[in-house]
């Protein structure tokens, strides 16, 4: 089973409302935004659902996952990946998913507070990011459908990086306010 499937199945054995490809987008969109610590998101995680993750093999594999999307993103080989279905899985729950990341991801991003004052292009990926979390996944799962998702995770992966940069820049110069 999937990191991915593991997970949606630990949700829903506590009750946690949330799709896994959500969570890991709103984990890394708090990281980016500022909220380094992996407690600090878990922390994040809580508060959006009002609710304590008490099981203490869930809350250390949350934190792991939120450990492991931070180190991945600080990677100097851009091995970050987002955390979707695999691809073997019908595709239309594979671009509900990557909607559902991208939903996430701007949360966290707002949560951890340094969404404000990018730059243009950042500032349009986000926008990107807005209308692929509205995307209408009826697709009919044609080869094109299947290069069009690929094309679509890779520009979100690269666009997460980017701004991933751009605030990790702004947070090391001390002149600099993320809020």
């Amino acid at each position: 089973m999937s990191r991915f499937e593991n997970l949606r199945a630990a949700f829903a054995a506590l009750n946690v409302p949330l799709d896994p490809a959500e969570w890991h987008g709103l984990l890394c969109g708090a990281t980016v935004g500022g909220l380094r610590s992996p407690t600090a998101v878990l922390d994040l995680l809580e508060a959006e659902l009002a609710t304590v993750v008490v099981e203490a093999a869930m809350r250390g594999a949350l934190t792991d996952i939120a450990a492991d999307a931070a180190k991945d993103l600080a990677r100097f080989d851009y091995g970050f990946q987002l955390l979707l279905p695999a691809d073997e899985s019908p595709l239309n729950l594979r671009v509900q998913a990557l909607a559902a990341w991208c939903q996430g991801f701007l949360a966290g991003l707002g949560q951890g507070g340094g969404a404000r004052g990018l730059s243009a292009d950042t500032a349009s990926a986000l926008g990107d990011f807005a209308a692929i979390g509205r995307a209408d996944a009826d697709v009919d799962g044609t080869e094109e459908d299947e290069r069009d998702f690929v094309e679509l995770v890779e520009y979100v992966r690269a666009a997460v990086l980017v701004i991933d940069a751009e605030l990790r820049e702004r947070q090391a110069r001390p002149d600099t306010k993320l809020h």
